[in-house]
């Protein structure tokens, strides 16, 4: 006498929502780093703005820079 296997009927949810929740957290740890970054940018472009380094400082906050990384 052979037993029947049946399809199980219940999905654990579990690992779709650990997915989940790790995408949420990555998410605002991303935001975080480009939240400090314009910061930082903004802090530096207004340091050179007040030694007046002007064009430096407009350079800074329009990202010219990052042309040539």
């Amino acid at each position: 006498m052979a037993v029947a296997f049946r399809q199980p009927t219940f999905t654990n949810p579990l690992p779709k929502v650990l997915k989940g929740i790790g995408t949420m957290l990555m998410t605002i740890f991303v935001g975080v780093i480009a939240l400090g970054e314009s910061a930082g940018r903004a802090r530096a472009a207004a340091e050179l703005s007040r030694q007046g380094y002007h064009n430096e400082a407009k350079a800074l906050m329009l990202r010219k820079d990052e042309e040539n990384v």
